[in-house]
């Protein structure tokens, strides 16, 4: 028998709880496009979104179609080719998929398809072991005798972390996975780890972990007792958002109503508390700002990766 993780779980709970389940019926059927295999965290946020958005646009069905070729970048030359009658939604997150396409040597994903609208936002944070390093000051006693545990690179937190380096001298290393991280974090094998906060949410409320500090502006109301790096003396800002685009040819009567569905969204009382349940933040980023915020972190990684890339440059 297979075992879901609690995270799993707690996203496909949230969407079995909603009525219009969103591998139903065929009426007016409009496609997710997920860059990412089945049972990958994007997969299961797009089959827990669907619901919600299809509550807020009754006349449309939703589907969730994977398509995870080249760690997502197939997905966007399938959506940039799309027929314009087509209605096809990608689901975009961001580092990552810009940082697939940096890696890759190709356009900017900004470039081929237009931004439609974020609606979760995830804040990066450093954690501990109860009984490690309480506090940034702590961190930086320990110098390079201590070692930063992150994600694999390309992830927001891995980005984080990176972002640390000469601000704190702990040695960083790279985890197969966000599980990995947080365990050896846990088991205090590492001083501390970076993780985004639903990697770290469930170890945090129940005392296995502790927050050092939240790379946020301000502190959070999912974890409020957690202070901020800037509180500390780090001036470090960092989070992921996820959220979708389209076809820039898609019709504007298309594109007006999956906007205005997705705004309603983001400010439905049971969205926010699913994402709180989950460690995110519903925040909705209309596709103005959504695009300067690609447009901006692409540009970001771009120089990084001249700079110092996160992975062997191919020969």
């Amino acid at each position: 028998m297979t075992v879901l993780p609690r995270r799993a779980m707690l996203l496909l709970a949230g969407a079995s709880a909603l009525p219009g389940p969103a591998l139903a019926s065929r009426r007016n059927p409009v496609e997710l496009l997920v860059g990412a295999p089945g049972g990958s965290p994007a997969d299961l946020w797009a089959r827990s979104v669907a619901p919600f958005l299809e509550r807020c646009l009754p006349r449309l069905t939703l589907t969730v179609r994977n398509h995870a070729g080249r760690s997502g970048l197939e997905a966007v030359a399938l959506l940039a080719a799309a027929r314009p009658e087509q209605k096809l939604i990608g689901v975009v997150t961001t580092p990552l998929l810009l940082a697939r396409a940096v890696e890759a040597g190709e356009v900017s994903p900004v470039e081929r398809i237009a931004p439609l609208a974020a609606v979760i936002e995830e804040s990066m944070v450093l954690v501990g072991a109860p009984a490690g390093p309480p506090d940034v000051a702590a961190l930086r006693a320990l110098g390079d005798r201590g070692t930063l545990g992150t994600p694999p690179p390309a992830s927001a937190a891995h980005f984080a972390g990176m972002r640390l380096e000469g601000r704190l001298d702990l040695a960083r290393l790279a985890f197969p996975s966000a599980a990995a991280a947080r365990q050896a974090a846990i088991s205090g094998h590492v001083a501390a780890a970076m993780l985004a906060m639903p990697d770290a949410i469930a170890a945090l409320r129940e005392g296995k972990l502790v927050g050092i500090g939240i790379a946020a502006s301000r502190r959070s109301t999912l974890v409020p007792e957690v202070p901020t790096l800037r509180e500390q003396g780090l001036d470090l800002v960092a989070a992921a958002q996820r959220g979708f685009a389209l076809n820039p040819a898609a019709p504007d009567a298309f594109r007006a109503g999956l906007l205005a569905g997705l705004e309603t969204m983001a400010a439905d009382p049971d969205f926010a508390a699913q994402a709180a349940s989950l460690g995110q933040n519903a925040r909705f980023l209309g596709p103005e700002a959504w695009g300067r915020v690609l447009t901006r972190a692409d540009g970001e990684l771009r120089r990084l990766w001249a700079e110092e890339p996160w992975l062997p440059r191919r020969a």
